[in-house]
């Protein structure tokens, strides 16, 4: 699916199926429209009736058949609220929203704002920790958590996260500038200093910074350079770059109730529905690059060639607009990768990583279509940085692997697979693929298959399938133990057949069993031609 301008999707954590639990939802509250521009109040209205028809619909029709998607839409009109202060119906809306919803904590995010702005830091701290249990990485949750924990006077704690933020984003403006403010406040001048000037060298129109950094300047005795950035003082502060709350902020701007029926459509899968309000939406607001990029993703889900070419033409009219817009580009990337064109998807994930370097998911794109376009390395260094940003990504570990295998680079194939097994010692796709490349390698100075029995025998113990088993008597066939890996390759042989497997398959696990019966040693004798085929083709389907 190409994005929309509605980022939550990046916050939305698989969903696992459970029994059916009735959501007791909070009463909304009509929100006030007096004095309000007419325009606007027409679009209150409308997004108010949008939760009344939720409210109206069957509770357990909602819990059953659409409840992950009631809730998107749901939020989206808590947004409209959220985006003209209208704090009393906005916040039982988002909580509405969470308890239909409860994975998705982008609700949490957007509950957290609210209840910070309105002092209940409590509560406000409960919601983004709910993030960043999550998301740890999520750094406008971090700062917003440490400005919380500071408010209610525990500056050590906010340190703390503020330092975890600058850790990884050592520039982060809003980090910088809170962190300095602790340092102020313990009469720490120097150090309050170091980090206002960082702040403000990194956003310079952020002119309120002056106040607290002129403060820190008197308090080290330099009178000139106090006066000096006291009387520059002014009102515009720095926060955090937030995508979720740019969103929000959004729906202030242009024909709000299109662009919401628009959102909504497209979050129930009726992508030629948010196509028809989208294209309103820029009929009316030409210049408008959300509107563009908004109907590019609708459009480009239709399924429809035609309306894929459209889709591109958006995008590249997006692009004349704004030409460093990062989702602009990932889209019309993946346009050109859905259709097979790396060359055109090379050149726009290009752009997407320079607009954006630190996202891991334009640059694991941007791998994979090097790797099309016959560019091995470019693509290696682009996996590389992408699991320096995160580490924790199993698949991309995979395709790095993958990748390494192909070129026959079975060293350092090794070598990224201990690496993701120090990130990831619990990951059953990683240790599954160590345990392999262990026992099998091409290269058999790289083998080890005590190590390789070891992970092999722990993955069968937590998951004892056939699958596991094969791998179980790989590693013993390694080991030189014959009769064991026998004994292990008929038992996933007796259940592949109980549970009626495919007869291509039930002949290949045959064919391995007789190998390991044969005279002599039973050890893998796989050649190198066609190893990384086989590698990604004997993965097991759930991981596929």
């Amino acid at each position: 699916m190409l994005k929309t301008m509605l980022l939550l999707a990046l916050l939305a954590q698989p969903e696992r199926q459970t029994a059916a639990v009735q959501p007791v939802l909070q009463p909304v509250p009509h929100p006030s429209l007096a004095g309000l521009d007419p325009e606007v109040a027409a679009q209150i209205e409308d997004a108010r009736s949008l939760v009344d028809g939720l409210l109206a619909q069957n509770a357990a029709d909602v819990a059953e058949r659409d409840k992950s998607k009631v809730a998107e839409a749901y939020g989206e009109v808590c947004k409209v609220y959220h985006a003209y202060g209208m704090t009393d119906a906005a916040m039982p809306c988002y909580a509405n929203a969470l308890r239909l919803q409860p994975v998705n904590v982008a609700w949490s995010h957007y509950l957290g704002l609210l209840q910070q702005e309105t002092g209940k830091l409590a509560e406000a701290e409960a919601s983004y920790r709910r993030v960043l249990a999550s998301f740890p990485d999520f750094h406008p949750a971090r700062i917003h958590l440490g400005e919380v924990l500071l408010a209610g006077n525990r500056p050590e704690e906010a340190e703390a996260e503020f330092r975890q933020v600058l850790a990884k984003e050592p520039d982060n403006a809003a980090a910088q500038a809170a962190l300095g403010e602790v340092f102020l406040s313990r009469r720490q001048y120097a150090e309050a200093v170091r980090y206002l000037e960082g702040a403000l060298a990194a956003a310079p129109d952020a002119d309120r910074l002056h106040h607290p950094l002129g403060l820190a300047w008197r308090g080290l005795g330099d009178v000139d350079k106090a006066r000096e950035h006291l009387e520059k003082a002014g009102r515009v502060g720095v926060r955090p770059a937030d995508s979720l709350v740019n969103e929000m902020e959004s729906l202030r701007q242009g024909p709000t109730v299109h662009l919401l029926r628009g959102r909504m459509a497209f979050r129930f899968g009726r992508y030629a529905d948010a196509a028809a309000e989208f294209r309103k939406t820029v009929a009316a607001h030409p210049e408008s690059v959300p509107a563009r990029i908004n109907l590019a993703a609708a459009l480009g889900e239709t399924g429809d060639r035609a309306d894929r070419n459209a889709a591109k033409e958006q995008l590249r009219e997006a692009l004349a607009l704004a030409p460093d817009n990062p989702t602009a580009h990932f889209n019309l990337g993946t346009l050109y990768m859905q259709d097979g064109e790396s060359a055109g998807a090379v050149v726009h994930f290009r752009e997407a990583v320079r607009i954006e370097p630190a996202d891991p998911v334009s640059r694991r794109l941007l791998a994979q279509e090097l790797a099309k376009d016959g560019r091995p390395e470019e693509a290696l260094a682009q996996y590389e940085t992408a699991l320096g940003i995160e580490p924790q990504n199993s698949l991309m570990w995979m395709e790095a692997t993958g990748l390494l295998l192909r070129l026959g680079r079975f060293r350092e194939a090794r070598t990224t697979l201990e690496t993701a097994y120090g990130n990831l010692p619990r990951s059953v796709e990683i240790n599954w693929a160590l345990a392999k490349l262990l026992a099998d390698s091409p290269d058999a100075s790289l083998r080890d298959g005590k190590k390789a029995l070891a992970l092999a025998e722990q993955l069968y113990n937590l998951f004892p399938s056939p699958y596991h088993a094969q791998l179980v008597a790989l590693a013993l066939a390694e080991t030189g133990d014959c009769p064991g890996a026998v004994q292990w390759q008929r038992k996933a042989l007796d259940v592949i057949r109980q549970v009626g497997k495919p007869p291509e398959e039930v002949k290949r696990v045959e064919a391995v069993l007789k190998s390991y019966q044969t005279e002599g040693t039973c050890r893998p004798s796989f050649l190198e031609n066609g190893y990384a085929e086989r590698f990604g083709e004997d993965l097991p389907p759930v991981w596929q």
